[in-house]
């Protein structure tokens, strides 16, 4: 399977996610990261954080995020990408206790990484395509199709 754009995409969100850490650290630690997502113009340009819990502060989101993602940038090189190891860091340490934070948190990354979280969204499954291909006879999706330009020669 061709996943090296699902592994661009990833990379570039881990990358909103370092960014995001560094201007959290830079604000009130106590504060709600929802609240300061939605007030701050240096946060209000990374979506994903909106979707966080209301109760989740500051400094516990900078803790949390870095159990979260410590473990991407290995399994992202991994020849065989861990789809399912991926998602369920990020649920586990951000969403555990705030599954309709962790379905809007999905539903975002999956608009770049359409497999994202699904193996963990048991009601999404049915709805939502697993990989790039369409259909049994195995032709490529328009979405798939349209890529270009990743430098990467896919993993055999």
């Amino acid at each position: 399977m061709d996943d090296r754009f699902d592994r661009r995409e990833l990379l570039l969100h881990l990358g909103e996610v370092l960014e995001a850490m560094r201007n959290v650290g830079a604000t009130h630690p106590f504060s709600p990261i929802a609240h300061l997502a939605s007030r701050e113009p240096f946060l209000q340009a990374l979506p994903f954080l909106q979707q966080m819990s209301p109760r989740m502060r500051a400094r516990d989101f900078l803790e949390r995020a870095v159990s979260a993602y410590a473990s991407w940038p290995r399994a992202l090189l991994e020849p065989e990408l861990d789809r399912i190891g991926l998602a369920s860091t990020v649920q586990r340490e951000l969403f555990a206790d705030d599954p309709q934070g962790w379905a809007s948190y999905a539903a975002y990354v999956r608009q770049k990484v359409g497999w994202f979280g699904l193996d963990l969204d048991k009601t999404a499954r049915a709805s939502t395509p697993v990989n790039d291909r369409d259909g049994e006879n195995g032709t490529m999706s328009r979405s798939s199709a349209m890529r270009t330009g990743w430098p990467w020669k896919p993993v055999e």
